[in-house]
């Protein structure tokens, strides 16, 4: 390298996890300081975007100390297949040296494997539980990748094991008279019989029929007798149970290799065979018994799902022609009535529990459920099959305690500047519109040491954590009274708080690289010209994808009770629960975070409950509607009130009000005030998410192929982060924003430095073998 050469300068625009990471895996790199500095500009007083966890600060009453209790933006639990989320954190705590009791990621992480799905069956809520086997496995080394043929060959073993349940759990179903028995043994013998002298049946070699056959070994490299041969196949067969159909299908898949670019098509259509012989079995025996017994529903509507999901794959060739992208056009649960699905299965708690996960329901609108089909196999494919050591992990504290601030203060330590109170207002473009000239920012606060960076940390319980508001000493005394007389939020964009500064940074003195890690329903604010310049080709390509890729408002209540689970009549270990009542369908047990915060002993809480779901979407009005954000919060607080007061009874039987079996006894609730009834609810925590660039990323139906990558901007300084892009997992989680931020890493590497860079991203691409 010249000895003349200078670093580049990279700015990286909002400090959401999508930044932190770019900035982590950038700093990461041997050598890194002569090569760039990384300044991160922020809006407000903390990091984490999404992830961002609030302490509050304020006393409930004069004579007491905060609670610093932990507010977050909503439920926060990370799955067992987030590697590179885990991998990235593991090395920050290792580097760190731990957070206060977080001394290692096996401490700030727990494993967490009950998870309950919430069935409507004849007007009544039916609790179905799932408590997920662990493994030896941990998700911070991984090893839990398989491919998709082995999933489906899993899926299939699923199938035969619920369907011998199922025949378990009715027995006069499995009970046949002899006559019946006899007659259902001959129909099945000569279905299996048609079905091996089916002609297709000789596109495969005899050693590998009698594989997946299992039957009598035999000598000769094709059939030579084949009637004597499936006489022989019929005797080893048993004939009782159309389960038989299901043995061969699982016999066959377990047959064909792993690497599915060898297999054949007659290979799949024989599958798909044996798999239809059993489904019309099922449909004439077992539909009628539906009603009759929760437990035959819920496996029965699995088997179905399951069915569904390999007949698709098969019949659209995604296996081994076609990606999962490809199906994308598709609203999955439509793509599952189209390859046979009942649409008993397709509203059932297994469907709706994946729609509530990735809160797919474009506009708030509960009724109109819409998720892209191949992004909603991928999701299940790594949830079930990709986990490593339990299917979840949860935070031993809020997600900010244990997640923001270690790679907060990793990257303090490795001498990356940030930049609090610093909104983003414009990008502008060079007068050929092909490159970031210059960025408009606002700054918010005077510091009173305005040569040191706003420190924004507090320590709680030897945690170091976010304050729920700025630390107000560090400000200007005037600034920070009117801030306070005011309750000025500095996160709100539509804050009445006029700026104190207007900065621009400029191309070549400030930045060289741009990073835009600020969620896309925010751009159309800020990214304008971007829009407009019509004499780059992709000023079109950034129309598309921002209208054609959602966002939805959620919501997000906490509250703290004063009974343990199960003195409120929870009958089970502690839960994570969903397909419940919209739109607060989903519920987990959070309590393993109490001791985190600090309650006083005559007011301890020894139960705190989150919900989350989505909400009716109000858009995003003018800026100027400053009155906007406080009707909003209204609203999404009288919906919570009414579902703690119409839907908690069937979650918690012993909590509930005498005169209403239904809805919550107010009393229960921890008060440092001592409010009386409904008016408890004053001392919770519910937030609505309205603010853009907190508004969550949906996967609709045909968006897929309308986002960015990260070097796709058409822009040649500007890089794409987030969960909005097109980072091959395509959904809003917190993986998907860390695989953004190491292909932006490797992007950047190789295009302005021409390093390599050495870190494989697990996940960016389907595993089919």
């Amino acid at each position: 390298m010249s000895e003349t050469f200078k670093p580049k300068k990279i700015a990286i625009l909002g400090g959401g996890m999508a930044s932190l990471t770019t900035a982590y895996e950038l700093t990461s790199q041997p050598g890194w300081e002569s090569l760039y500095e990384i300044t991160i500009y922020q809006t407000g007083w903390r990091l984490g975007g999404k992830c961002a966890t609030g302490r509050n600060l304020k006393p409930q009453t004069p004579n007491c100390e905060p609670d610093y209790r932990i507010e977050e933006h909503g439920l926060h639990i990370f799955f067992g297949f987030y590697e590179n989320a885990f991998r990235l954190l593991k090395e920050c705590y290792d580097e760190l040296g731990g957070n206060g009791p977080f001394q290692t990621i096996e401490d700030a992480f727990k494993p967490h494997s009950l998870i309950v799905l919430e069935e409507y069956i004849n007007r009544n809520w039916i609790t179905v539980p799932f408590n997920f086997p662990t493994n030896s496995l941990v998700p911070w080394k991984g090893g839990g990748i398989s491919s998709l043929w082995e999933h489906i060959r899993t899926t299939l073993k699923v199938i035969i094991q619920t369907y011998t349940e199922i025949n378990n759990y009715d027995k006069s179903y499995s009970s046949l008279s002899s006559a019946a028995s006899l007659a259902k043994q001959i129909e099945l013998g000569k279905e299996i019989t048609e079905f091996l002298l089916d002609s297709s049946l000789l596109h495969f070699p005899s050693q590998l029929i009698e594989l997946f056959l299992q039957a009598p070994s035999f000598w000769g490299g094709w059939f030579k007798d084949i009637n004597q041969y499936v006489g022989n196949i019929l005797q080893d067969l048993d004939l009782t149970s159309e389960k038989v159909f299901l043995n061969l299908a699982h016999n066959l898949a377990q047959s064909l290799p792993n690497n599915t670019k060898t297999h054949r098509r007659e290979h799949h259509q024989l599958i798909l065979k044996l798999i239809d012989r059993f489904q019309k079995h099922l449909n004439c025996q077992i539909e009628s018994k539906i009603a009759q017994n929760p437990n035959i529903f819920w496996r029965l509507t699995l088997i179905d799902l399951a069915l569904a999901n390999i007949r698709g794959l098969f019949a659209d060739e995604v296996i081994n022609f076609r990606s999962l992208n490809s199906l994308d056009e598709y609203n999955y649960i439509d793509w599952l009535r189209k390859h046979g699905a009942k649409e008993s299965s397709v509203k059932s708690a297994f469907i709706r529990v994946l729609y509530d996960l990735v809160y797919a329901f474009p506009e708030g609108n509960i009724n109109k459920p819409q998720l892209a089909a191949g992004v909603a196999i991928r999701i299940l494919t790594t949830i079930l099959f990709r986990y490593n050591g339990a299917i979840m992990w949860k935070m031993q504290s809020g997600m900010a305690d244990v997640v923001i601030t270690p790679l907060y203060e990793v990257l303090k330590r490795r001498g990356v500047k940030f930049k609090f109170f610093h909104t983003v207002k414009q990008l502008h473009l060079d007068k050929d519109q092909q490159s970031i000239t210059s960025i408009t920012l606002a700054r918010q606060v005077n510091l009173k040491n305005p040569e040191q960076e706003y420190q924004p940390l507090i320590t709680v319980k030897d945690i170091r954590c976010w304050p729920n508001e700025p630390l107000y000493d560090q400000i200007v005394d005037e600034e920070s009274q009117k801030l306070q007389e005011k309750q000025i939020n500095l996160e709100s964009h539509w804050t009445p708080w006029p700026n104190v500064d207007q900065i621009t940074l400029t191309k070549g003195n400030d930045f060289d690289i741009v990073l835009l890690g600020i969620s896309i329903a925010a751009l159309p604010f800020i990214c304008s010209e971007l829009l407009h310049a019509k004499k780059n080709p992709a000023h079109q390509k950034w129309i598309n994808m921002l209208s054609q890729v959602k966002t939805v408002t959620t919501q997000g209540g906490q509250i703290w009770l004063k009974p343990a689970l199960s003195q409120l009549g929870w009958q089970k270990s502690s839960p994570v629960l969903g397909a419940y009542v919209e739109p607060l369908d989903v519920y987990a047990d959070m309590s393993e975070v109490l001791p985190r915060e600090n309650w006083p002993c005559e007011h301890y809480p020894y139960n705190l409950a989150y919900f989350t779901g989505v909400i009716a979407d109000p858009g995003i009005p003018p800026q100027t509607e400053y009155d906007f954000p406080a009707q909003a919060q209204k609203e999404v607080e009288q919906q919570a009130i009414n579902f703690l007061n119409n839907h908690i009874g069937h979650l918690w039987p012993d909590a509930t009000h005498p005169k209403n079996p239904r809805g919550l006894n107010w009393d229960l609730l921890v008060d440092i005030q001592n409010r009386q009834g409904v008016e408890r609810f004053k001392a919770q925590y519910w937030r609505i998410n309205i603010d853009p660039s907190e508004r969550y990323v949906l996967s609709v139906p045909g968006s897929t192929k309308f986002r960015l990558k990260t070097d796709e901007s058409g822009f040649d300084n500007l890089y794409l982060i987030g969960d909005w892009i097109n980072n091959g997992y395509n959904s809003g989680c917190v993986e998907a924003t860390v695989m953004s931020a190491m292909q932006a890493t490797r992007a950047i590497l190789k295009n302005c430095f021409d390093i390599k860079y050495t870190t494989e991203i697990i996940g960016e691409r389907d595993s089919w073998f």
